[in-house]
């Protein structure tokens, strides 16, 4: 093989191993509260999602939603003090009976961003 072979197959090695780690670095979202597609009786005082790697409070977020498209006020997220992992966005109001669609955003510390949404349900 030729040298130019040799560092060409290096390269595409070298690329195809980056890509894959980049990949994988994006945080997921491993779970939430109030629970995706739950009725509850409680009204929650706050949104917590909780990714599978840290984000950064400062860059994450989300939005609140009630069934006719209204936005919900929220407070500034922030993360959980023991847990990067946890981002926690207080609600400045009690929820009423309702459906509630969230859209959510997050970076994480090495910069990846990521979103999605969910919806939940308070009792009526």
């Amino acid at each position: 093989m030729s040298r130019n072979t040799i560092a060409m197959a290096a390269l595409a090695v070298l690329t195809m191993a980056a890509l894959a780690t980049s990949a994988e670095a994006h945080p997921k979202l491993k779970s939430v509260s109030p629970a995706a597609d739950v009725s509850s009786k409680v009204a929650p005082k706050e949104i917590k999602l909780n990714f599978s790697e840290g984000v950064i409070a400062k860059f994450s977020g989300l939005e609140l939603q009630d069934e006719a498209g209204k936005t919900i006020a929220t407070g500034m997220p922030v993360n959980d003090p023991g847990d990067r992992k946890q981002l926690i966005v207080p609600l400045a109001a009690p929820l009423t009976a309702g459906r509630y669609k969230v859209t959510w955003h997050a970076v994480s510390d090495d910069t990846h961003r990521v979103k999605g949404e969910y919806s939940f349900e308070v009792a009526r």
